[in-house]
């Protein structure tokens, strides 16, 4: 019976940390989001140099998704 409940604490344990890196991600996804579409604003309304600048910013926020890629 003692076995049992080891299980079951591991399994909430993993169920725990299952749910708080989900949050986790929907967080940095949507932060992600709103930082794309500011950029895509910003390219739409500039011109020149600056839209290039706004350009560089979002080629480096796209390929900050990728794992073990610093910019």
């Amino acid at each position: 019976m003692g076995g049992n409940m080891i299980y079951i604490a591991a399994g909430v344990v993993a169920l725990i940390i299952l749910v708080l890196a989900i949050i986790r991600i929907a967080i940095n996804f949507q932060a992600f989001s709103r930082e794309l579409r500011y950029l895509n604003q910003e390219i739409a309304r500039t011109e020149g140099r600056e839209q290039q600048h706004y350009i560089k910013r979002k080629k480096r926020l796209i390929l900050s998704l990728i794992p073990f890629v610093r910019y």
